[in-house]
């Protein structure tokens, strides 16, 4: 059996979008051989005798990820030789290539062999398709991150009323809404005994845990806002599942339908502090894969990489400026009417500078600042104050 399904090979300034690949494949279940998943297995090896075993024997596939860089670099090259002396003995097909760069001619690589272009395919589309490789082989996967309906839907997680074990009496005590009853439920999770619980009760704890924040629980409150540090309390993969739980709880209501613009986001600032910690990677592409189906209705996911939430707005030239048109990444959002319901619906009856309304909309939408950028034809300057378009809101995007 080989130890892993998946071996990646890639020059380092291809880094950003193979780890992106790497934690998509971690997150669908497969067994996945990258260089900084293996930092511990590999301190102290000699890399050279190392990495060819691993190229040459113990993966079931390797991706190879061409490019410039690749073709030049050492290290690259030396994976590239120890999979083709692989394929070679195998006479099967064992290389994947996938091409950043198709003018590029690897050695030994026949042109007759398939292969495929990343110029506009995602990581995580990459990595969709990897996995379908891998299943048509025959290879079963069973994602680490596949949670039961009942810890999807929690409203349906059994946890009776009077019962004896600890991870029963936290459930109830965080669904209280009493905050004196909650606050030591809080504390109690970090100190429960991790070994003993399955990752669906794990994942209804990360759950509720940011349920109580939301509801200004303030032991909860101070956990979610030195998360990092508080998860480093627990063992690893029990910190995934209770951070993949608070991520789901931010998207998904009580009985795992998608909440669209009610977005439980008071405290998704908090999660997404963890975007760019490379042991979170698999968490974040456990939401990404999870609002797959909602990109539309969404302005932006989680990333590994941010993802920049961008407004284009289009002025009348009046007395004051009118905003006529606001597209969020290309979708317009500027809609006729007056929604109250509409979480950034004050900005329909005020006047606003482009820093204000990147601000309010950065909190009615739970965006990070940082995120936001908002670009203005024609531009003014940073003092001219705006409004919308009579009888007009910015809503939500809706696919």
């Amino acid at each position: 059996m080989s130890k892993y399904h998946v071996a990646l090979s890639f020059a380092g300034e291809d880094r950003k979008y193979v780890e992106r690949v790497a934690a998509q494949l971690v997150a669908d279940g497969v067994r996945v051989f990258y260089d900084k998943f293996e930092e511990a297995t590999l301190w102290g090896k000699d890399l050279y005798v190392h990495l060819r075993d691993v190229y040459e024997k113990k993966a079931v596939f390797t991706v190879m990820f061409v490019s410039e860089h690749y073709k030049e670099k050492v290290w690259p090259n030396h994976e590239r030789e120890s999979a083709q002396a692989r394929a070679f003995e195998s006479n099967k097909e064992y290389i994947l290539p996938a091409f950043f760069d198709e003018s590029v001619s690897v050695p030994g690589l026949l042109k007759t062999t398939g292969r495929i272009s990343l110029q506009e395919r995602t990581p995580e589309a990459l990595a969709a398709l990897i996995v379908q490789k891998l299943r048509d082989s025959g290879v079963e996967l069973a994602s680490e991150f596949v949670y039961s309906d009942e810890a999807k839907a929690d409203v349906d997680f059994p946890i009776p009323r009077g019962g004896a074990d600890p991870i029963t009496k936290i459930l109830n005590d965080l669904k209280s809404h009493n905050w004196f009853t909650q606050s030591p439920a809080v504390s109690a999770i970090f100190d429960l005994n991790w070994s003993k619980l399955d990752k669906n009760q794990v994942f209804v704890l990360g759950r509720n845990l940011y349920q109580c924040a939301c509801g200004s629980e303030h032991t909860a409150e101070g956990i979610l806002r030195n998360l990092r540090k508080e998860l480093a309390r627990i063992p690893a993969d029990a910190a995934i599942h209770l951070l993949n739980g608070m991520f789901f709880e931010v998207y998904f209501d009580k009985t795992g339908e998608f909440r669209g613009s009610k977005l439980k986001g008071a405290h998704l600032g908090n999660l997404l502090k963890l975007q760019t910690v490379k042991k979170f990677a698999s968490s974040i592409a456990y939401i990404r894969s999870a609002l797959e189906p909602y990109m539309k209705n969404l302005p932006f996911r989680p990333s590994g990489e941010p993802e920049i939430v961008r407004f284009d707005l289009v002025i009348k030239k009046s007395d004051p400026p009118r905003v006529k048109s606001v597209k969020v990444n290309g979708r317009e959002v500027l809609a006729e009417g007056d929604d109250r319901f509409d979480v950034a619906w004050k900005l329909s009856f005020v006047s606003f500078t482009v820093e204000q309304l990147r601000t309010q909309l950065a909190e009615a939408w739970s965006i990070p600042l940082d995120q936001t950028e908002i670009y203005c034809e024609p531009k003014g300057d940073a003092a001219t104050e705006y409004r919308l378009a009579k009888g007009f809101h910015i809503g939500w995007p809706e696919g």
